[in-house]
């Protein structure tokens, strides 16, 4: 028989038995866990990314950071650069190492690239990064891989590993170089072998494609076509891509202002050229050649590239004729006249012709160069005029000589101005007379390579050779060597000799500038000879174009005092006893000073590295098989991947779930 009362008690006490195991079981459950979870984290798993077989070394691994910062990877893709990608790779990387593991961080970028010994300051590796800003320069990914394995010789943790950063364009990687080896630890027995890293490149680019063009060279030569002064840039433009190019957009630009504008259709991996003309000014001219940018995508920092040419100033010449005739072509100056037009020189050379008289008493100065035209020995004032002006203003003078001049009359009135004094006049066969063509002199040895027969090829130099000299003047030794000749005739005596007087030139032609001492006025070789003497004298014979240098060399300069550089700012300089040693980390045009002022004379340019333009990756078989002889190698997507076996650490998140088990395990006691 039941009771309700009993019944009751009984049916409490079974509940009450069911909460109690329930929450013993509860209890049970929390305090396994907190004991499994402080088991497993002092083991430190992680999750594996998928792919991730990096490192497989076990335990803690010193490691190198190698943050390629060359000039490809300022490649732009979208908003971000290669190296802004990179970048953020590598502080990610840094991230995720174990607090047992030093870390050493490297810019790979020129030459002498160093790394300091694995340290555990994080905090200054993370800065390191942080500020770090691509170059200029050229990278060589081998030889910093190389640098940062030799830093990992310096830390005594066992485990090696090397992780670069780079856009993997194959100009970077020497596939014949040996892998990258860590030698062995302090302290090691002798002959111990050399350690193998585990090695890793996270790939910037990830695996696409980079296409790029780029201008990587200019060249500059005058146009006779356009005129004065006019010129043709020739800028050889690259397509590093694997489809060909077509009607990419080129401008000529001098300063803010554009000067010519045209197209070019580059083929796929290959390079044209294209030329633009334009009048350019007297002087040193800085100029530039541009391709249309790519919105959102390319190397923006090789579509141009700058030039510096020293285009020749305009020549002013005072023909002076000591035998003017109304027959013009018995007139003295009539062939140098002829050969200095304006139509002749592009109105580059503007002459005046006077005869003696009247230039004994005009002025020389604004003149570049005085032409003597078988004068007659001048009075000692005009002579001496003439010498001022040669020494102290560098006016260049061209002495003909001609039936009207005097040996003796002529040394004793020029003096030192004749680079050798006069001895006597020679007839080699009388002109007209039968068979004098046969007996006449002819030019014998020519120094072919002077800017005087610099414009002659090997076919034009028989209309040279071919002239036929009559008459000329033998001249006296000259015991100070201080005179150069630069062509003589066939018996040796000189024909053309040139001296240097103070800052000018002055060169003596034996003979004379019309026919009635030679017959060279008439052949075709007289004019180039002439423009050239006279453009020579006034030291404005041709455009000069300086020979660049690479971005990441150095220039030796003479008397410069500082060198002012594409950004404005003074350029790292050093002296030694060759001149100053001027390093060149930017692309641009480098503006020496000296005594204040800057010297246009000296204006260059640092251009890239073209191959740096060229993007194209790596074989990534090739590159497989050359560094696997270092140990595991791999090319991964991203900085997770590239910490391979190490992974994403679970210890952290199993010690919270520990203490989470603890607090729980605590609330069901208390109660």
């Amino acid at each position: 028989m039941s009771f309700g009362a009993i019944e009751f008690v009984l049916r409490s006490q079974r509940q009450k038995a069911r909460r109690l195991r329930l929450r013993q079981i509860v209890l049970l459950a929390l305090r396994c866990l907190l004991i499994a979870a402080v088991a497993m984290a002092l083991a430190r798993p992680s999750i594996k990314p998928k792919g991730a077989q990096a490192a497989l070394a076990a335990g803690p691994q010193a490691t190198a950071l190698v943050l390629d910062a060359s000039l490809s990877m300022r490649y732009r893709i979208g908003a971000k650069t290669l190296f802004e990608r990179a970048r953020q790779e590598a502080l990610a990387a840094l991230d995720r190492l174990g607090p047992d593991e030093p870390a050493t961080v490297g810019l790979c970028a020129g030459a002498g690239v160093g790394f300091p010994a694995p340290s555990f300051d994080r905090l200054a590796a993370k800065r390191l990064l942080q500020s770090a800003q691509p170059t200029y320069l050229s990278a060589d990914l081998t030889a910093c891989m190389a640098a940062a394995a030799k830093s990992l010789g310096e830390s005594p943790v066992p485990g090696k590993r090397i992780i670069a950063f780079s856009d993997l364009a194959a100009h970077g990687i020497r596939l014949d170089a040996p892998p990258p080896l860590v030698p062995p630890p302090p302290g090691a027995a002798p002959g111990a072998p050399a350690i193998k890293p585990n090695v890793v490149l996270v790939d910037a680019a990830q695996e696409s494609d980079l296409p790029n063009a780029a201008v990587i060279a200019i060249a500059v030569r005058p146009s006779a076509a356009l005129g004065a002064r006019g010129y043709e840039v020739v800028a050889t433009i690259a397509n590093h891509s694997g489809q060909a190019a077509s009607g990419l957009q080129v401008s000529l630009k001098i300063g803010q202002n554009t000067l010519a504008k045209g197209f070019a259709d580059v083929p796929a991996h290959g390079t044209a050229k294209k030329t633009l003309g334009a009048v350019l000014p007297a002087g040193a001219v800085t100029g530039r050649v541009e391709l249309a940018r790519e919105e959102g995508r390319g190397l923006d920092e090789d579509d141009g590239q700058d030039f510096v040419v020293h285009v020749p100033r305009d020549v002013k010449a005072l023909i002076v004729d000591g035998s003017p005739s109304s027959l013009r072509t018995r007139d003295e100056a009539f062939f140098v006249e002829a050969a200095l037009a304006p139509a002749r020189t592009g109105g580059r050379i503007v002459s005046q012709t006077l005869d003696s008289d009247a230039a004994a008493n005009a002025s020389v100065d604004g003149y570049d160069v005085v032409l003597l035209l078988n004068v007659p020995a001048p009075h000692k004032a005009f002579a001496e005029k003439l010498r001022s002006a040669v020494v102290h203003r560098g006016m260049g003078l061209f002495v003909a000589l001609g039936d009207h001049v005097d040996p003796d009359a002529y040394n004793d009135a020029f003096g030192d101005l004749l680079p050798r004094p006069l001895h006597l006049i020679k007839t080699a066969a009388e002109p007209g007379a039968q068979g004098a063509e046969e007996h006449a002199a002819r030019f014998g040895v020519v120094e072919w390579s002077h800017p005087l027969f610099r414009v002659f090829g090997p076919a034009e130099r028989e209309g040279l050779e071919s002239a036929r000299t009559f008459r000329y003047a033998l001249l006296k030794p000259d015991p100070l060597a201080q005179s150069h000749t630069l062509a003589s005739y066939d018996d040796g005596a000189p024909a053309l000799i040139e001296s240097r007087l103070g800052q000018g030139h002055v060169i003596l032609y034996t003979s004379s500038a019309s026919r009635t001492w030679t017959d060279w006025p008439i052949r075709v070789s007289f004019l180039p000879v002439l423009q050239q003497s006279v453009s020579w004298l006034a030291d404005a014979l041709e455009q000069k174009q300086p020979a660049p240098s690479l971005v990441g060399q150095e220039r030796t300069l003479s008397g410069i005092e500082r060198v002012i550089g594409p950004d404005a700012k003074d350029a790292p300089l050093r002296r030694d006893k060759d001149g100053a040693i001027v390093s060149l980390p930017l692309p641009g045009v480098y503006r020496p000073i000296a005594a204040g002022k800057e010297q246009p004379s000296s204006l260059f340019v640092a251009t890239l590295d073209p191959k740096e333009s060229d993007l194209r990756r790596v074989d990534e078989a090739e590159l497989k098989a050359q560094l696997g002889g270092a140990g595991s190698a791999q090319v991964a997507a991203s900085s997770e991947a590239a910490q391979g076996a190490h992974g994403t650490p679970l210890w952290s998140a199993l010690l919270l779930l520990g203490a989470l088990a603890l607090l729980g395990e605590g609330a069901l006691t208390r109660r």
